[in-house]
């Protein structure tokens, strides 16, 4: 992977050969380039050098305004969205409720507590043949009146590929596009968030184009009604102030590269992925997802030494990534042929919800703490606050 600026000024202090009497503890013995806020490393808190200078190419190769390293994955991402939206309705005395989607991650549910936001929830289509969310459909859109709400946030695309088209709104719209960054360097892809005009976009590097686990990058609009003043103190409010320096090199050097290659890197990923007969597949928006229908795939394909993304009694997630080589994505192939796996034709239910009866942090902090929501695939079937 190509070197970045971060990459060379670490490699320069190392030559240097300092003793370490500085976190972290190890002092290098673990890891030599785990390492702290050292002026010439810079400080994510308050970026001057080299982070703000890589921060600011990532900006500009995804046409933000601003944009900003997470080490604490999309989560963090998400929260901080939450927490900036609250900051800007106070402001604005804007007390009408956020519209938010079912199929929202974990991680939202967190953002809700922290934040106070009220909301209203938003169901997207349901596909029982799979088992999860789909889209958003024209016609739900039109029911919808955006007077009656002060926000959306919506997960777009889903954690299985499908993508729903949005309308532009008079209203803020945060888009948690975790599963959606490698969008940007494909024509061949949906639409980018940022494209349709979404305020805030949080999205998960570490899923889609090939940094370390747990980075990720949270862009915001250059026309955003949301301040970026407001997301850049509830980030540092909610990031950390020690984090990993082989994070943050990682989602450096991703950034470099996707500069440079990024509609090759992606275009490759396609077209390795388009070599899996599509009789064995579901539709979807994205064709590096991989909805492989079929029961008990995961065991199955692990006999093959295949792991996956996920299963369920109807399909299996594989993931055509940027590092995946030809070589595999063909035993893939051969495997599926094999197996020859077959539609399991059982309808699986939608989630029954309650009422949304009170605030979330409201009922989180008086002792409504029960969350159930699996991840992946994020369908929060009761949060705090449901009767």
């Amino acid at each position: 992977m190509a070197k970045s600026k971060l990459s060379f000024t670490i490699d320069k202090h190392l030559g240097k050969d300092y003793a370490s009497f500085h976190s972290p503890a190890h002092a290098g013995s673990l890891n030599p380039r785990d390492l702290t806020e050292l002026d010439e490393l810079d400080d994510l808190q308050d970026p001057k050098g080299v982070l703000k200078e890589a921060q600011e190419d990532a900006a500009q190769i995804f046409g933000a305004a601003k944009s900003f390293f997470l080490t604490g994955g999309a989560s963090l991402g998400n929260q901080a969205a939450c927490l900036a939206l609250k900051i800007q309705l106070e402001k604005n005395n804007n007390t009408l409720p956020v519209l938010v989607s079912r199929n929202v991650h974990k991680s939202v549910i967190a953002g809700l507590v922290i934040s106070g936001l009220d909301i209203e929830w938003l169901e997207p289509e349901w596909s029982g043949a799979l088992g999860t969310y789909t889209t958003i459909d024209e016609s739900l859109w039109r029911s919808i009146n955006p007077d009656n709400y002060s926000a959306l946030f919506i997960t777009n695309p889903t954690y299985e590929g499908f993508y729903s088209e949005i309308p532009r709104l008079q209203i803020p719209v945060i888009v948690d596009e975790a599963h959606g960054a490698h969008y940007h360097f494909s024509g061949l892809l949906p639409r980018p968030a940022l494209d349709y005009g979404a305020d805030i976009v949080v999205q998960s590097w570490h899923k889609t184009l090939g940094s370390l686990t747990q980075t990720g990058v949270v862009h915001i609009n250059k026309y955003s009604k949301i301040s970026a003043s407001y997301l850049d103190s509830a980030l540092k409010l909610l990031q950390s102030t020690s984090p990993s320096y082989l994070l943050l090199e990682s989602i450096c050097k991703v950034t470099e590269l996707y500069k440079k290659q990024g509609g090759e890197i992606i275009s490759n990923a396609i077209n390795l992925a388009r070599k899996i007969p599509k009789e064995y597949l579901a539709k979807n928006h994205d064709p590096t997802r991989l909805i492989i229908q079929g029961k008990n795939l995961e065991t199955r394909l692990a006999e093959y030494k295949i792991n996956i993304e996920h299963s369920n009694n109807n399909y299996g997630l594989a993931i055509v990534n940027p590092g995946n080589s030809i070589k595999e994505v063909h035993h893939l192939e051969e495997s599926i042929k094999e197996i020859k796996p077959e539609i399991n034709q059982n309808y699986i239910s939608k989630p029954e919800f309650s009422e949304q009866k009170t605030n979330i942090r409201e009922a989180f902090l008086s002792s409504d703490t029960k969350i159930d929501a699996p991840c992946p695939p994020g369908i929060a079937k009761r949060v705090p606050g449901q009767c």
